[in-house]
């Protein structure tokens, strides 16, 4: 089975600035074009990325078709969906778990993001006319992110927007896939990030100083400041000490 696909064009990412489709209801809430697994990930996607299921939280295949009022079957799908997204762990005889992670798969986690954002930037100032999208793209989630800021939740939506957007104006299908494979965990980390005091108007900063920096097309001046986003972004995540066991080394 294949892995989800996440949305192709800025455009339709703009229609749900967290990326995530409607939730399955009982009441026939559904979204269309989505398989039954795919409606039932996105409601455990969710409940894991908000913290309703914490690290380890466990799984069990019964309990999840009695919930959903269905087979085993498309429960079984779903979890190998979330399994392919680095949200739960499956094992024989264990079944299945919300995933920890560790403190070093966190930085790792956030230094690949890094990384991928920067190659991102690289491809949209090869073209000056993509620089304009992308300034004229982000300016609005920038005025939207300062508008929330004392909305942490509304804030973090905002920000996974501002940072997706740079992805997927690269135009890169590499990049946009590997990105894909740690959407899910980085959400649950940035998440936390913003639990800490004073993080959201840090971090609104250092947007402004990155869209700035993109403006004036400095592509240096824009990796180290998402180095150092990335690295704040992090230590406030793993501080919060709302991880579970994924502060613990393996």
């Amino acid at each position: 089975m294949a892995k989800r696909e996440g949305r192709s064009s800025v455009e339709q990412f703009f229609n749900n600035p967290t990326g995530q489709a409607s939730s399955y209801q009982a009441e026939g809430g559904v979204e269309f074009g989505l398989s039954l697994p795919e409606q039932i990930a996105d409601v455990l996607s969710s409940e894991i990325i908000e913290g309703k299921l914490p690290p380890g939280s466990k799984l069990p295949e019964p309990t999840l078709a009695e919930r959903f009022g269905t087979s085993r079957a498309p429960i079984r799908e779903a979890l190998y969906l979330l399994d392919q997204e680095g949200l739960v762990e499956r094992a024989p005889r264990r079944g299945a778990v919300v995933r920890e992670y560790s403190r070093r798969e966190i930085e790792e986690l956030y230094r690949i993001r890094s990384v991928l954002e920067g190659f991102a930037l690289e491809h949209i100032c090869e073209e000056p006319e993509m620089i304009e999208v992308c300034v004229a793209t982000l300016e609005p989630i920038i005025r939207d992110m300062e508008r929330t800021e004392s909305d942490p939740k509304r804030y973090h939506e905002l920000n996974f927007a501002f940072h997706k957007t740079i992805i997927l104006l690269s135009r890169s299908q590499l990049i946009r896939r590997l990105y894909a494979q740690i959407e899910g965990p980085l959400k649950i980390f940035l998440r936390l990030s913003f639990s800490t005091a004073g993080a959201v108007p840090k971090s609104f900063g250092e947007h402004l100083q990155l869209l700035a920096a993109i403006r004036e097309e400095n592509v240096e001046e824009a990796r180290r400041i998402l180095e150092k986003h990335d690295e704040d972004g992090m230590r406030r995540a793993i501080a919060s000490g709302k991880c579970g066991q994924t502060v613990k080394d393996r």
